[in-house]
């Protein structure tokens, strides 16, 4: 019997699970917690019977809409207003303004990879000769002989460099930007097998 095989295998499949369970469990209680406060009062002023499973359930979508009516404001001009004063005095407290930062950017990173998806990845030899690195196509003007690529760092993709790279110097790939970008902040150790064909 193979037990250390077979104890291994289970633990591999296993791990990833419970810590995506965890993460989305964590992800609920987060949110959930924004309108906690408001939940109880509510139940207490109606008199309804409160329940763990109930209070989480009505104070995560309460969370979720107020998340959005949050979105609609900071979307008109007044809420953009204060947000930008909000987001000065964060910038202006020494270690706020690392969190705060750090934080945002992120938060952008993600919502602005949604537009890299389309994108090809290259393979760009940097940073001297010899050596290579996975790069993202992100600016392709026709008729230019140079094109921009951006390199994302490892383990945190959210920093890196933009390159202009002779077009004719550029190896394209077959592989998508998000395994790419598993393969850059794994440090080449999930997705080793993707990769290996074009080294």
């Amino acid at each position: 019997m193979n037990i250390k095989k077979n104890f291994f295998t289970g633990l591999v499949l296993l791990i990833p699970l419970l810590v995506t369970i965890y993460v989305i469990w964590v992800f609920i209680k987060i949110f959930s917690n924004l309108s906690r406060p408001f939940i109880l009062t509510f139940l207490y002023i109606f008199e309804i019977q409160e329940t763990h499973f109930l209070i989480r359930i009505l104070s995560f979508f309460s969370s979720i809409l107020i998340i959005y009516l949050f979105g609609v404001i900071t979307n008109s001009i007044f809420g953009k207003k204060l947000l930008f004063k909000i987001e000065n005095f964060f910038l202006q407290i020494p270690i706020v303004r690392e969190i705060y930062s750090s934080t945002k950017k992120l938060i952008n990173f993600f919502l602005e990879y949604r537009y890299y998806k389309s994108n090809k990845v290259v393979i760009v030899e940097y940073p001297r000769k010899g050596l290579y690195c996975l790069g993202i196509l992100t600016l392709d003007i026709k008729d230019k002989d140079k094109l921009g690529v951006f390199i994302p760092s490892t383990p945190n993709p959210t920093t890196g460099y933009f390159l202009l790279v002779p077009r004719e110097e550029l190896q394209y790939t077959n592989l998508s930007v998000e395994d790419a970008i598993q393969i850059i902040v794994s440090g080449g150790i999930v997705s080793h097998e993707q990769i290996s064909k074009y080294l």
